[in-house]
Parts: C-alpha cells; sequence; structure tokens
C-alpha cells in the first residue's frame, strides 16, 4: 500500500503549477500563496506544544532555537529572521522563514536538520500524526523541495510588516527624497502600524502621487517602524538629516486595484473610509498616466514599477545582472557643483558642436553596482562609477542616438565636482534600452549584499 498524505498532495500539485510556468516566481503570482500555505500547514502538522504555558508555538518556535547547523547559508537566513524587527509573531516569522527559504533555496536543509537530529525532532513533533516524524513521509517531502531548489523565487523580503496577519502580499515601493527639512506625511500609530492620514499636496512625498493618504510608512533609512516609538521617525529624521531620504512604504491599494484587507481594517479604526481613500488613489494613479501619455519618450521610474510590470519593460539585463552595449563615448563636460538631469540637454549640445571631440569606440556595461565604460580597442576602462555616484542620466528629444549620464567624484549628496559623459549610439531604440538599464541599475543597489 502507497503511504502519501493530503499535504503532500496538495504541496505537490501547487509546486507542479508554479513549475509549468517555467518562469521567475513573484510575489505577483497567484499561486504562490497556495504553495506557501501548503509548506506551513506541512511544517504546523503534528507539531507538539513544548514551549511552556505562557508561550505560543509554531514550528518557527524550534527553528529559532536551532544555535547551530552544518550549512552556513541556513543558519544566516534563520538569523535574518531572528532579527527581522518587521515580524512580531511566531506566525509571521515563521512565514518570513519560508520566503526566505524559497529565495535562498534552503527549504530542504531546515527539513534535513531536524530529521537527522532525532532528540529535536521527537521533542516537537508526533510521530503518527506529523510528516516531519514519518521516516518515509518525509523522504516525499524532501524530494519535493529538491525540486523546489530548482526554481527562482524573487520574493521582496523587505515586504513583511503584514505577514503576522496574512500571506496575502501587500505592494511594497520604496523612494528616495530629496534632501529636506519636512516630508510632508502626517501619519498615526494604528496596531503598531504608521498609518498615513494625510499628505501635503506641494510636500516631497506628494511630488507624482509617490504617497497617498492609507499607505503604511514601513522603514526609514533601513531601519523598520513597525511598533517603534512616536519620535522615531523624527529622531531618524534629524540624525541624516541633509542626506536623501530613504524610505519604505506599504501601498493601500494592492496588485488587484483593491485595498490591501489589513489595511482596511486599520483605516476604519480611525473612522477613514476605505472605498474614498481607494477612489482617491485611483484618482491620482488616472492623473499620473495621462501626465505620462502626454509624455511619449516616458518610462516609469524604478521605484514605481510593479514585479509583474517589469515583464512588459525593455528586457535589459542578463541572469546575472549584467547589460553590455557598444557605443561611441564623445567626451565629458564639467558641471562644476550641478548635477541637475536638465544639465544633459546642453552637455549634449556642448559635445556635438565642439571642435574638440575625440571619439572612441567602447562598451558600456551596466553591472549590479555600477557603469563600467571600457575602450573597445585597448581594453582599457575609461570610466568606473558607483550608482551612488551618478546623479542623472537621460538624453535630449532632438538627439535620440544620444545620451549622457551625469557623475560626482564621490557619492551624490556630498560631491562637489559633477561631470557629464556623453555617448552616440547606433540607433535610438538602443539609446532608450542603455538608459532603461542605468534607471534599474539604481532599484538593483538596493539590493545588492
Amino acid at each position: 500500500m502507497s503511504v502519501s498524505h493530503p499535504l503532500l498532495k496538495i504541496l505537490k500539485g501547487s509546486l507542479l503549477d508554479l513549475h509549468n510556468e517555467q518562469s521567475i516566481i513573484r510575489d505577483s503570482n497567484i499561486k504562490l500563496v497556495t504553495f506557501c500555505r501548503a509548506l506551513e500547514d506541512i511544517f504546523r502538522c503534528g507539531l507538539m506544544n513544548n514551549s511552556g504555558w505562557f508561550s505560543r508555538c509554531d514550528f518557527w518556535t524550534w527553528i529559532s532555537r536551532i544555535s547551530h547547523c552544518a550549512n552556513p547559508v541556513l543558519e544566516q537566513v534563520i538569523d535574518y529572521v531572528r532579527n527581522c524587527q518587521k515580524v512580531k509573531t511566531v506566525e509571521g516569522k515563521g512565514r518570513l522563514f519560508i520566503r526566505a527559504g524559497l529565495v535562498k533555496k534552503k527549504l530542504d536543509g531546515i527539513v534535513h536538520h531536524i530529521c537527522r537530529d532525532k532528540q529535536l525532532l521527537q521533542m516537537w513533533y508526533d510521530p503518527h500524526r506529523s510528516i516531519l516524524g514519518n521516516e518515509i513521509l518525509a523522504e516525499i517531502l524532501m524530494s519535493l523541495l529538491k525540486e523546489v531548489k530548482g526554481m527562482t523565487f524573487r520574493l521582496l523580503l523587505k515586504n513583511a510588516s503584514f505577514l503576522d496577519i496574512s500571506w496575502e502580499m501587500p505592494v511594497y515601493r520604496e523612494y528616495e527624497f530629496v534632501p529636506c527639512d519636512v516630508l510632508g506625511i502626517h501619519f498615526q500609530e494604528v496596531n503598531s502600524y504608521l498609518l498615513v492620514v494625510d499628505v501635503e499636496a506641494e510636500g516631497v512625498a506628494g511630488e507624482d502621487g509617490k504617497v497617498s493618504p492609507g499607505d503604511v510608512m514601513d522603514d526609514m533609512f533601513g531601519e523598520s517602524l513597525r511598533g517603534v516609538k512616536r519620535g522615531k521617525v523624527q529622531d531618524l529624521f534629524h540624525q541624516y538629516r541633509g542626506l536623501p531620504v530613504y524610505a519604505g512604504f506599504v501601498k493601500s491599494v494592492d496588485a488587484h486595484g483593491q485595498i490591501f484587507r489589513p489595511i482596511t481594517k486599520l483605516l476604519r479604526q480611525l473612522d477613514m473610509d476605505p472605498q474614498a481613500i481607494l477612489n482617491e488613489t485611483l484618482r491620482r494613479q488616472r492623473q499620473q498616466q495621462q501626465q505620462n501619455s502626454d509624455n511619449s519618450d516616458h518610462r516609469m521610474p524604478a521605484h514605481a514599477l510593479l514585479p509583474e510590470d517589469e515583464k512588459d519593460e525593455i528586457p535589459v539585463h542578463g541572469p546575472d545582472g549584467r547589460a553590455v552595449y557598444t557605443v561611441t563615448y564623445l567626451g565629458e563636460v564639467f558641471l562644476g557643483t550641478d548635477g541637475r538631469v536638465d544639465r544633459i540637454e546642453d552637455a549634449v549640445v556642448n559635445i556635438i558642436n565642439s571642435s574638440r571631440k575625440n571619439p572612441k569606440g567602447v562598451t558600456v556595461e551596466t553591472s549590479e553596482t555600477g557603469i563600467v565604460v571600457t575602450d573597445t580597442e585597448t581594453g582599457k576602462a575609461l570610466l568606473n562609477h558607483s550608482y551612488t555616484e551618478v546623479s542623472a542620466c537621460g538624453r535630449r528629444t532632438d538627439y535620440l542616438q544620444h545620451f549622457g549620464y551625469i557623475a560626482g567624484e564621490t557619492t551624490c549628496n556630498l560631491a562637489k565636482r559633477f561631470v557629464c559623459h556623453v555617448f552616440h549610439s547606433p540607433s535610438a531604440e538602443e539609446t532608450k534600452v542603455i538608459l532603461c538599464s542605468i534607471a534599474q541599475g539604481f532599484e538593483r543597489t538596493h539590493w545588492f549584499l
């Protein structure tokens, strides 16, 4: 008689659904939640409560107590989840562990660890009711998880603050605001979340409709704002005064155009009408789309892209995150302390009309960390700039095959000597692709370790 379990059948079915798509699995994949829930149910199946009368027990309880394992990457995953301040409950920590384990391809490692540690296994799982405690069922689970290792999961692990409540994933956005004294955001703490209740239209945060009422301010300068004391935001703001403001927001409207359900509950606690919030957000989106359509050469900035939108963007990078283009380097224009994007227009004309330009065949490589320009004849690197040194990139509408990027001698907010480097590409379309590649590089910089 064959040995099986209903949860393993569900896991196998959802795994097959994901595998048949033969693509990168992102948070926007509607089949991902079913798959993750199946994994969660398997880890919970037959779990015994050994954490004491006054604390809640879940599978993360025993995982969090592992002090050493043979796999250093698995240890890093456990430490990451253990130290994450965006999830507070054992349920949320367990969900984040599953997501991180999928990204790092280490879920089979945790199963292998507990199956080898018989004392740990007997302490936490009933051998008659659990999958992990049954040798045959555990082997079937291991074989399925090995199949999972062959798939690529690109999940936004920073988007974790609502895992305590739900497997459903909200839309998460990271923004870089210019140095300022105030952002123009009014927020209120509700159930440990900082809910935006008003945004000043003329304020920095209100520009281009980035932040809307109903959004949740999730982190600032890399520090979680979940459950922080009231003055924490102001403290961080003053601590990094004079620098660009980096902040992450959980958006009130999800990928399906509806108010994210956990945020709906927060809104109602403040007597804010979720439908009114939705209508206002959609109105702002339509207004922004209209502005975008007025500019035929407009491309959404990297911070405004939904993960599911990326497949519709120009595919500018290979699997290793690199892209290489063969163009002509025309020269450079010194800009002094002004690194604004509108200086590119003047620089392009300056170079075109200059009698001193010395065209060179080069390759422009955009990698995970920056831009490298190499002389194709000598193989020598002419330019090497990290994205933190690049203040802008762009082209003129009347010289579409010419483009440039502006870089300082150090990080943009500290630089005093900006230079615009001007290039010519074989076609206007390739110019657009190169600029998209550089623009996406700014987004990747946040994730490179």
